[in-house]
């Protein structure tokens, strides 16, 4: 039997081109001043993040993740204020990496970017303990979540949180399976619009 485990993969860039850096601190400019601008207008809604939010230069990863970031900030985490050193937070359509033994650094990400034809793929300094889940990541065998990215002094750390299945361990070989019939104990449920499940 098998159970879904979620971990946070870390990795810093290889330092970037002059070209490159200039593009990474204007998504981190960029963002920081569309997080500001949502949050400072009280914005509690994912449409009103998203209004304020649209005319931003930003990749529509970030805009999506700001639209689902904002409203908890005052709703989950009682924000008053922001920090200052917010990371740029993407949704996992941002998590596309590649791998390829023939570079000095074998993993790579696609740095997504605003527009056609303005991503770029960034090389990674991975932690040597974590290979295993990033190969699994380039393969999809696990599901990457939310992607953040952070400057710390003159490095870019990326985290990605990743869920994989893992085999549970038994206390013994008399294990016993119980089953549930989803569709007995909820006939009623169905799944709205807005993707939540209600009678």
């Amino acid at each position: 039997m098998s159970t879904t485990v979620t971990k946070t993969l870390q990795a810093t860039f290889a330092p970037p081109t002059a070209h490159k850096q200039s593009k990474l601190n204007d998504l981190l400019e960029t963002y920081r001043d569309g997080l500001q601008e949502a949050f400072d207008a009280g914005a509690s809604t994912m449409s009103a993040v998203s209004d304020i939010v649209t005319p931003y230069d930003l990749p529509y990863q970030a805009k999506a993740a700001l639209c689902n970031y904002v409203p908890k900030l005052r709703k989950t985490y009682n924000a008053k204020e922001l920090d200052d050193e917010h990371p740029i937070r993407l949704t996992n359509q941002a998590a596309k990496f590649d791998y390829s033994d023939e570079r000095e650094y074998e993993f790579t990400w696609w740095v997504p970017r605003p527009g056609r034809g303005t991503n770029f793929w960034i090389p990674l300094r991975i932690n040597p303990e974590q290979e295993d889940l990033w190969h699994d990541l380039v393969s999809e065998d696990a599901k990457a979540g939310e992607i953040r990215l952070q400057q710390h002094r003159k490095n870019w750390v990326l985290h990605v949180t990743v869920e994989y299945p893992v085999e549970e361990p038994t206390t013994d070989g008399d294990a016993t399976h119980i089953g549930l019939d989803i569709g007995e104990t909820a006939p009623h449920h169905g799944l709205c619009p807005q993707g939540r499940f209600s009678d």
